[in-house]
């Protein structure tokens, strides 16, 4: 009996450990830069698209010129990087 229980609390650690943080998605604000420079995404949104980050799978995260983007998709990338300054233009100041 001994073996079970150990083995059941074994199992119920590792399910904690592999659950996902919780806790409220992230807000719009300013953007501070992180450690490296890179100055964080503010939005919640993809920048060419409007779409909610996430509502496609996983967001493509990129960083352009110090600046990290978040994408809906990877076409998206594509559509960007066509013409970065337009779409950076969009970005809170």
């Amino acid at each position: 009996m001994p073996r079970i229980a150990f083995v059941a609390l074994m199992g119920l650690a590792l399910a904690a450990c592999a659950a996902p943080e919780g806790g409220p998605p992230a807000k719009e604000g300013p953007a501070a830069p992180r450690a490296g420079g890179v100055k964080p995404y503010p939005l919640s949104t993809c920048l060419v698209t409007g779409s909610r980050l996430g509502s496609m799978g996983d967001p493509v995260v990129k960083v352009y010129d110090g600046q990290e983007i978040r994408f809906c998709c990877d076409a998206c990338v594509e559509e960007f990087e066509a013409d970065p300054a337009k779409f950076l233009a969009m970005l809170p100041k």
